[in-house]
């Protein structure tokens, strides 16, 4: 819900569709971190300072699917959004090949974070 609204995640990025493909250079030197929220890695640049909070939330499920992609294995509730997330923007950068690649760095900030959360669900 936003502001007493129904929160619809296509319509979200379909309404921001061209503001995430103006997104298609990397920085320099990109920082990779955990999302706690969608328990995935995400990349500094991957967003602008004025990307709308509601365009994060609608862009978490991408977020997840990628995730899934390079640990694995695949979310099929996610997948339909990366799916129409990649026909509307798909010149943004986290679509890049090169950002579904398992790397070293990348494993150890997934799976020391996920492995965190997955202790502290079986807690409560």
């Amino acid at each position: 819900m936003i502001d007493g609204q129904s929160f619809d995640i296509d319509e979200t990025l379909g309404e921001y569709a061209d503001h995430l493909n103006a997104i298609d250079e990397p920085d320099d030197n990109p920082k990779a971190f955990y999302d706690v929220m969608s328990g995935a890695v995400v990349w500094s640049d991957e967003l602008r300072e004025d990307t709308p909070i509601n365009v994060v939330w609608a862009l978490r499920p991408i977020f997840a699917h990628r995730t899934s992609l390079m640990v694995g294995g695949q979310t099929v509730e996610n997948r339909r959004h990366w799916k129409h997330g990649l026909s509307l923007f798909p010149q943004w950068i986290g679509f890049r090949p090169i950002r579904r690649v398992l790397t070293d760095e990348l494993e150890d900030i997934f799976r020391s974070r996920d492995g965190h959360m997955r202790l502290i669900r079986r807690q409560y």
